[in-house]
């Protein structure tokens, strides 16, 4: 009968253990997908001059690469659409258009990125 108890004890932990590893990579996804919203490449023109960053996904985190120079930088998400450019406190707010899709970055309240649409 302990035997038993102790067999039904351990089948129970094992498959505890697998469900909640099921809802931690559920979440992952959850929040990749979530990401996935903002990834892109997007232009600024400066003295007639146009420049990109590349918004992508890095490890379930989203990560701005200036196309420039190479430089990534973590784009951290505070809620909603705002977020903050990780190591210089910027903020960067999404704007998206009529049909819900993002089309435009404002950083620091200045800097109009648009989006280039595929």
């Amino acid at each position: 009968m302990k035997k038993i108890l102790l067999l039904f004890i351990v089948l129970a932990l094992r498959q505890s253990a697998f469900a909640g590893a099921t809802e931690a990579k559920t979440i992952i996804n959850q929040q990749t997908d979530s990401l996935s919203a903002y990834t892109g490449k997007f232009k600024m023109t400066r003295q007639n001059q146009s420049i990109f960053l590349q918004l992508d996904i890095v490890n379930n985190e989203l990560v701005a690469t200036q196309v420039w120079d190479g430089e990534k930088l973590l784009v951290k998400h505070i809620s909603g659409d705002k977020f903050m450019v990780a190591g210089f406190d910027w903020p960067v707010k999404f704007i998206r258009g009529a049909d819900g899709d993002v089309i435009k970055i404002i950083v620091s309240g200045t800097g109009l990125w648009v989006k280039e649409m595929p």
